[in-house]
């Protein structure tokens, strides 16, 4: 539970000394992405369990981004190539996938943890 709570304590750290990107044209992707799941080690874990006030990110156009955690909200920038998801800022980054309105975020700050995000008028306007 300590490598589980010096993990958040990294990311929050690192997304709090996230830069600014700048604003472009409306992006397909842009939206509230909300964790439904997680894995660690093989197992799945809930996400109340890991992260008790939710764990969202919020992708806005321009490269911007807003992680929302713990009631705070820090911010970062990403990009998308083909369907390979890149976020950073702080020295640290986050990398996956997202097509569809579903991320998924892999080895999590380098703890095997990964990390399953939807953003549901996305996956709503894909069915």
């Amino acid at each position: 539970m300590k490598k589980l709570f010096s993990l958040l304590l990294a990311l929050s750290l690192l997304l709090a000394l996230a830069a600014c990107g700048e604003s472009g044209e409306p992006d397909p992707n842009a939206g509230l992405y909300e964790a439904e799941s997680a894995q660690m080690y093989g197992l799945s874990i809930q996400i109340s369990d890991v992260f008790e006030d939710g764990f969202s990110l919020e992708l806005k156009n321009g490269g911007k981004a807003v992680f929302h955690y713990d009631g705070k909200d820090y911010n970062l920038k990403w990009t998308l190539d083909g369907d390979v998801f890149h976020a950073e800022g702080g020295g640290a980054a986050l990398d996956g996938t997202l097509s569809n309105g579903v991320m998924q975020l892999q080895n999590v700050l380098d703890s095997e943890m990964e990390i399953t995000l939807v953003c549901p008028e996305l996956t709503k306007a894909g069915s």
